[in-house]
């Protein structure tokens, strides 16, 4: 599996603020499909992507991992969004959120149908992260221009790590 995942040294990330609407949950939840994350992706596509997200800085979309209520067993709130000015106002039912700056190693996964290899690249992480030690502050997944062909993307993966 490794050899399809590229992990970068870590590295200094800007903070920045998103826009997203946003869930909580737990890896407990989505690994026995009574979650959130698949129904809040087919939310952000029903209403129209990036649409709603007028003061977006870019088509760049985010799917944000933060307030980490202890490690990989605890809840989380996850959204997917966009990245805005930070003093952009709030659409409704928006939340928007600091990401913090940190060190983050990159995870860029293999090219693939993305609901593939993004559960590919958290297997891997999740593995990865017993020998490494996580922040668990914010992580993002980075859907660009590589994600325009769904059957054939790649997706960068930012985990936030201890300095």
């Amino acid at each position: 599996m490794s050899q399809h995942i590229l992990v970068s040294d870590p590295k200094k990330v800007q903070g920045f603020t998103y826009l997203c609407r946003s869930a909580k949950t737990t890896n407990e939840a989505e690994m026995n499909s009574v979650g959130v994350i698949p129904a809040q992706w087919d939310l952000f596509i029903r209403e129209g992507a990036l649409e709603p997200f007028p003061s977006r800085k870019s088509d760049t979309i985010l799917a944000v991992y933060t307030e980490y209520e202890t490690d990989e067993t605890g809840s989380y709130t996850f959204g997917i969004g966009t990245e805005i000015a930070p003093t952009d106002p709030l659409p409704a039912g928006m939340t928007s959120y600091c990401v913090a700056e940190g060190t983050y190693v990159v995870f860029t996964t293999r090219k693939g149908p993305v609901s593939e290899i993004v559960v590919e690249a958290w297997a891997y992480i999740w593995e990865w992260s017993k020998t490494h030690k996580r922040a668990f502050l914010t992580d993002f997944e980075v859907y660009d221009e590589r994600c325009i062909d769904p059957a054939n993307s790649q997706v960068d993966i930012y985990i936030s790590v201890l300095e």
